[in-house]
């Protein structure tokens, strides 16, 4: 006769708590510079060994989205925080980042102050 698994299954309750346990450190780590990442797809055709290897740097008002970026041989795009999406290009990927964690991006006004001041501390340096 089978046995009940001891295996506790988590919760939205139970996510939600660690997400917000765990979230100052997970920021933290997302304000470091990772180094580069490349994406590498070869293939052989007809005699020819093709590589083509895809690096993204990716900004949203002035700020790196941060995390791994891929592309598959179909041309692809896919993000390692959100594994099982992929895009059909990296700025489509980017939209649905915005869409989907707004929070991470800030107001639209807040980003145009930001800006402004940015632009602005560039014309009174001389």
């Amino acid at each position: 006769m089978p046995t009940r698994s001891s295996t506790v299954h988590p919760t939205a309750k139970s996510i939600a708590s660690y997400v917000k346990k765990n979230a100052k450190r997970v920021k933290r780590a997302q304000k470091r510079r990772h180094q580069s990442s490349e994406s590498v797809r070869e293939a052989d055709y007809r005699g020819h060994h093709i590589v083509v290897r895809t690096h993204y740097e990716i900004e949203v008002d002035g700020r790196a989205v941060m995390g791994h970026m891929g592309v598959s041989n179909d041309g692809q795009v896919h993000y390692h925080p959100v594994p099982n999406l992929s895009f059909a290009s990296a700025v489509d990927l980017v939209k649905q980042l915005i869409d989907i964690f707004p929070d991470d991006f800030g107001s639209r006004a807040h980003r145009r102050h930001r800006m402004q001041h940015r632009a602005s501390r560039r014309h009174t340096h001389i």
